[in-house]
């Protein structure tokens, strides 16, 4: 309805502007620069109409001109007419029939849970076995993909629905979504940067120890156990899944990263013993790295576990 409104009031305007000087003015190339910079210029600047809107007032000031031009006895009026009645049936149609992007915001959550499951997932598996730069490298990129893109789509999404919600009856049942996900989504967004830090660790840890590293089966498998953790929080959100679902997901979760530090620990000991094949002078840049990650996870788990409204 307001897009209707300042469309419909752009064109009227640029028609009151077009019959005002249609008989002072003759069209050639420098009046057509002028008008169209002068008339845009007023209604960007002075009239702050948005910019879609601010077009319209040049356009119909030249329609204005030239359909005067060419035919004396053609009315300018005809144009804001049309306009009016356009938006009038566009909106009467948005009233009766409104779209509904409840669907949109939904689908939008579930790529972004899906696209931090799959990168945490993939990094899991890859730390299962010897790993390589190749392999970081194209860890690092999906995880930067998820923050500068899926985090964008969905906030948008979001967003839209929930102007949805208040301008479309039929989706006034699902506010309770919508105060789901205006919780979640910030969550999401920090676990997104939370991923993106976990992919460079694991990228600067490869090429400062060489083109290969030794598996991290332990980390490999919190990592993934984290992966399906944020999945199952957008199935629970979503109604997908119940809070038992979930609260089994964060269990295990816990249970792997008590394995994970103390695998780390042994390993740390028998180097330091002088029983293993390690490098005691690597001992302390691995160390920072493992501490890195798991303080990133942590972050990660304590944004799942904050109460979600029902």
């Amino acid at each position: 309805m307001r897009t209707a409104l300042q469309r419909s009031a752009a064109v009227v305007l640029g028609v009151l502007i077009g019959l005002a000087i249609g008989d002072a003015l003759e069209l050639n190339a420098a009046i057509v620069a002028v008008l169209v910079a002068a008339s845009l210029a007023v209604a960007e600047l002075l009239l702050r109409l948005p910019r879609a809107a601010a077009r319209q007032v040049p356009v119909s000031v030249l329609v204005v001109l030239a359909a005067g031009s060419l035919n004396p006895t053609s009315s300018g009026w005809h144009r804001a007419v049309d306009t009016v009645l356009g938006a009038v049936v566009g909106v009467v149609i948005s009233l009766a029939w409104p779209t509904s992007r409840v669907v949109e915001a939904r689908q939008a959550l579930q790529h972004l849970a899906d696209g931090l499951s799959s990168s945490l997932i993939a990094m899991g598996s890859g730390l299962h076995e010897k790993w390589s730069t190749d392999q970081t490298e194209e860890w690092r990129r999906t995880a930067r993909t998820v923050r500068e893109r899926l985090v964008v789509d969905a906030s948008k999404a979001i967003d839209g629905g929930r102007e949805s919600v208040r301008w479309n009856v039929r989706d006034r049942a699902r506010i309770e979504l919508f105060e789901r996900l205006d919780v979640v989504m910030p969550r999401l967004e920090r676990a997104a940067i939370g991923v993106s830090v976990i992919s460079r660790g694991l990228d600067d840890h490869a090429r400062l120890s060489g083109t290969t590293h030794e598996p991290m089966a332990s980390m490999g498998a919190l990592l993934t156990a984290l992966g399906e953790s944020i999945r199952a929080l957008a199935l629970r959100v979503l109604g997908g899944a119940d809070t038992e679902d979930f609260q089994r997901s964060l269990d295990d979760v816990r249970e792997r990263r008590v394995r994970c530090v103390q695998g780390a620990s042994r390993r740390a000991r028998s180097a330091v013993a002088g029983h293993g094949d390690s490098d005691p002078g690597s001992l302390e840049g691995e160390w920072l790295n493992y501490a890195a990650l798991l303080i990133q996870v942590d972050r990660i788990v304590a944004d799942l576990c904050a109460p979600v409204p029902a």
